[in-house]
């Protein structure tokens, strides 16, 4: 009988060292752990000390930046990042955000811009960016960008950002934006500075490299690709060319 209570006072005092023993290793654990806790949130060390932006053409670092609320000195872990990447998205030029961590004090943005196809300078001196099938991503007070063509001699035209733009007569705007979509596709947009639509609503392009080309409408357009194709591979003396009425190419040296 007396082995047996001595057996049961052993185990109970194995069971209250041991309780004793694990509870010190929990304080001590939890200290380590809050002491981690403060180290990674309220030292200069996880700061955020540079923002790289990649992917952006027409929108700045500086309108990124300021859009996700985003600030150098920052802790890097405490900011939302799902919060951050939806503000950036809320941009009309900006189709996806995608934020990383690079720690200890780094974070890099990448973004897919939206496709701007023209740029229409408007009326009061600002510029109205349209993507391929004419929707209004964004109007600026001065030009940003040279990657896309300005789109000139526009008279009757309105818009709101986020809506297509109404252009008049409506068959100009078809054929502005299915010669513009057929640039866009056979990568040559790059190669024209600007598209311009005559009084009689006609329409010429002109290239970086000088020479007009003299379109019409958009009437036998695959035939008419098939030469802006050929001459936009190649670099050319300054000229004006004519192939708006669908037969062979017309061309003459241009002066200026």
């Amino acid at each position: 009988m007396s082995q047996k209570y001595n057996r049961m006072r052993n185990y109970k005092q194995y069971k209250r060292i041991t309780r004793r023993k694990y509870g010190i290793m929990a304080l001590v654990l939890l200290f380590f752990v809050l002491l981690t806790i403060s180290f990674l949130l309220y030292t200069d060390f996880f700061d955020i000390k540079e923002v790289n932006i990649i992917g952006n053409d027409y929108v700045s670092e500086k309108e990124i930046l300021r859009n996700g609320d985003l600030n150098i000195g920052a802790n890097i872990f405490k900011f939302n990042k799902k919060k951050i990447q939806e503000q950036i998205e809320r941009h009309s030029l900006i189709k996806t955000a995608e934020i990383t961590r690079k720690y200890p004090n780094r974070i890099n943005i990448e973004v897919l811009e939206r496709e701007v196809i023209g740029i229409i300078p408007f009326e009061d001196g600002s510029f109205i960016y349209i993507d391929q099938e004419g929707v209004v991503l964004k109007k600026y007070d001065i030009l940003n960008t040279y990657h896309s063509p300005l789109i000139t001699g526009l008279e009757n035209i309105s818009f709101i950002v986020g809506n297509p733009i109404d252009i008049q007569p409506s068959w100009l705007a078809e054929s502005l934006l299915d010669i513009l979509s057929r640039l866009k596709d056979n990568k040559l947009i790059e190669k024209v500075s600007e598209v311009n639509v005559l009084e009689d609503n006609t329409i010429q392009i002109y290239t970086k490299d000088g020479s007009v080309i003299k379109i019409g409408d958009a009437k036998t357009m695959e035939k008419k690709m098939d030469f802006l194709k050929a001459f936009l591979s190649e670099t050319h003396p300054k000229s004006i060319i004519d192939i708006s009425h669908g037969g062979d190419p017309v061309s003459k040296p241009r002066a200026n």
